[in-house]
């Protein structure tokens, strides 16, 4: 009895030890494809992203002219079976789909389907996959037109009322459970006055692809700004339209209409920022990737032309693990932030990830409450460059998918599944026969009235909803005040933050007989800045930071100083106690950084040999007595892993001093491994605040 409340209430370790039964994590998607005038070449990639080879297992492709992969119609396009594949590697199978063996002017749906391995943690061992043929039987390559809508300008937005994350006032979001009022961007200042709207300031969606002739997004659309990586190795594309040619949701254009769908043109709803000016880049459906990242995100200045941009919002993530910093990208966004907006700074939005659930390899009892791989695991998340944005739902707390890390620098609404809870309402792609209702057909799609062509979806969540939520944000306060870099947008939003849920218990864990704290409560720093994991310095509060921008002088940060990465460094080893919760602690002096200058992001290197690295927490403490945990125990993103050298970014001690004493502890919470802290360096971005 005790030792199920232990379980329970403390997240105590019970049942068989995970790390003697470590799973693989078979994933199946569909590749980036080339389209030829005959036919397509679909790639089918098999990755096991587990920490231990997986065993060979059935693979089947099915096609339809309908998403039902059960009845006669259906067509078997590979039957084979996947061989065993080591950790973090793939496979990738090529499927040829000659077109002149279907029927034109018709709309075919894929099933890709490995079956289940044994232990599996995480069977989401399937993907789907859509396209369209014209009358020619050409894969259909272009907007649609004339495709039908009942908007009229002037006319009031017949879902906007549905639209929780922009002014909740309980509705429901065609889901069953209303939403808590109040828990939205917080508004209704902007939508009541309607400015600002945005009006002149530039976001580029960097995703998919986006459908420029949208109803709701046309007239924001820039001209001839968008680009299509594709244009080459799809047949019938051009450079300057990133249409999505397949059929089951373009990512990109629910993004851009969360940000910027048009207001008051009467049809669907709106974005947060309804006139700005958007464009887009099909990065993440590239089938050649070489230098499309660099383009899409500010370093190139023709074809295209991304030097321009003011906001680029990157509703993508990378699988947890991928610990390589990559260099060339670090020196992109510094560049961006540092000669883009005329030297004021380009805003980098990015996505936290969905991985709080995500227990490919390992499950602990903890991790159903800290969650399973932090949002610090990804490749690109240690930049101080960029503003990760969480995730929380229409009740008002953490988006049950929301990675959470100290590396979280705000959280914006994006919603459940919408069908218990309400998730975003945006843009889907044109008509019933294409988008994410195809399969989902639920919420909005049953909408005859309010959606009577299929432009629009009740289901589109994720923190990919989160990030564009926050970039449309962004362009309110840049309409307002187009004279803030990119540091005063960060400082507004740190700023004026809600606190959202508030009452967040510590999570606590028993480690060696003694209790451990695995999860922090909030925590106020000494600038007086509230931060948590789960969400950053609190959620996007649009009327607030505009209140404050009012108020701001731009560019009054002082000069932004970034540390040498070597300046401070401790690197004498020490042994990390095994199943100790009270772990290993070591202290570095920083001095000699000016007396005024106050913290705007920390930068942690750490190196560890462990020979299971997912034991380990890491915590940094500042001089102030401000704690930070950089990587929770149990980190499915460390499962299997040994020899860590990783880079961690924390934001919880903005507007400190960086001067005196910092200590890190590591915590082994398992027992059976022992391991080695090698050595840990710190640096600081850093300026000069105005006082409060």
């Amino acid at each position: 009895m005790i030792t199920s409340l232990l379980c329970l209430f403390l997240a105590v370790g019970c049942g068989p030890d995970a790390k003697q039964s470590m799973a693989p994590d078979i994933l199946v998607f569909a590749g980036d494809a080339p389209v030829h005038e005959e036919g397509i070449e679909l790639p089918v990639r098999i990755l096991n992203w587990g920490a231990v080879p997986s065993t060979a297992t059935p693979l089947q492709v099915y096609i339809n002219d309908r998403p039902n992969w059960s009845d006669s119609t259906t067509r078997t396009l590979l039957d084979t079976e996947i061989p065993p594949i080591d950790p973090k590697s793939s496979i990738r199978f090529n499927v040829d789909i000659t077109l002149d063996e279907f029927e034109p002017d018709t709309d075919y749906y894929l099933l890709m389907r490995a079956d289940g391995l044994d232990g599996e943690l995480n069977t989401r061992n399937w993907d789907y996959w859509g396209f369209s043929l014209d009358e020619e039987g050409r894969v259909v390559m272009h907007c649609d037109l004339e495709a039908p809508n009942d908007g009229r300008d002037g006319a009031t937005d017949p879902l906007f009322g549905e639209q929780w994350h922009l002014e909740n006032t309980g509705q429901r979001a065609y889901a069953r459970t209303p939403a808590s009022p109040g828990e939205d961007l917080g508004m209704t200042n902007v939508l009541s006055s309607g400015t600002p709207t945005g009006a002149g300031v530039r976001i580029a969606v960097v995703d998919t692809g986006m459908e420029l002739c949208h109803p709701d997004l046309v007239a924001n659309v820039e001209p001839f700004a968008s680009h299509n990586f594709n244009a080459n190795d799809w047949h019938g594309a051009i450079v300057a339209e990133p249409f999505l040619p397949w059929t089951l949701g373009d990512h990109g254009t629910s993004v851009a209409g969360t940000a910027a769908a048009s207001a008051n043109n009467g049809t669907g709803g709106r974005g947060v920022a309804p006139d700005a000016i958007l464009r887009s880049y099909n990065m993440l459906a590239a089938v050649e990737s070489a230098g499309t990242y660099y383009d899409s995100l500010g370093g190139s200045d023709t074809d295209p032309d991304s030097s321009v941009v003011d906001i680029f919002n990157m509703s993508f993530g990378t699988l947890g693990g991928e610990f390589a910093v990559d260099r060339d990208e670090d020196r992109l966004l510094r560049l961006g932030v540092t000669n883009l907006r005329g030297g004021r700074g380009a805003l980098y939005v990015k996505s936290a990830g969905n991985a709080f659930n995500a227990c490919g390899t390992m499950r602990r009892p903890a991790n159903a409450r800290i969650g399973c791989t932090s949002s610090n695991s990804a490749s690109s998340h240690h930049s101080r460059y960029l503003i990760i944005v969480g995730a929380f739902d229409a009740q008002g707390t953490r988006a049950s998918y929301a990675s959470a890390g100290s590396n979280l620098w705000v959280s914006a609404p994006a919603g459940e599944f919408g069908s218990r809870y309400g998730a975003t309402i945006t843009a889907d792609q044109v008509g019933t026969n294409r988008g994410y209702d195809v399969l989902r057909n639920y919420g909005v799609a049953e909408d005859a009235v309010n959606n009577p062509h299929g432009n629009y979806v009740s289901t589109f969540n994720g923190t990919s909803a989160a990030a564009p939520n926050t970039s449309g944000a962004i362009a309110l306060l840049l309409e307002a005040a187009p004279e803030l870099t990119w540091r005063d947008v960060r400082y507004i939003l740190a700023k004026t933050a809600r606190q959202i849920d508030a009452d967040i218990e510590p999570v606590q864990y028993v480690v060696g007989g003694t209790v451990y704290v695995a999860q922090l409560p909030w925590t106020s720093n000494a600038a007086g800045y509230h931060f948590h994991n789960w969400y950053g310095f609190g959620a996007v509060a649009v009327d607030d930071a505009l209140d404050l921008v009012a108020r701001h002088t731009p560019d009054s940060l002082g000069v932004f100083v970034e540390t040498d990465l070597n300046a401070f460094a401790r690197e004498d080893m020490v042994s990390i106690p095994d199943d100790d919760g009270t772990g290993v602690a070591q202290t570095l002096t920083v001095e000699g950084l000016a007396d005024n200058a106050n913290i705007e992001a920390v930068t942690l290197r750490v190196n560890i040999t462990h020979p299971q690295t997912n034991d380990l927490a890491i915590h940094l403490t500042s001089p102030s007595g401000t704690e930070s945990i950089l990587n929770p125990i149990f980190n499915d993103a460390l499962a299997g892993n040994a020899d860590l050298d990783w880079t961690l970014l924390s934001n919880a001690f903005y507007g400190e001093s960086p001067n005196g004493d910092w200590t890190i502890r590591v915590v082994d919470a398992a027992s059976e491994d022992e391991g080695t802290l090698n050595g840990w360096r710190l640096s600081f971005a850093l300026g000069t605040h105005p006082a409060s």
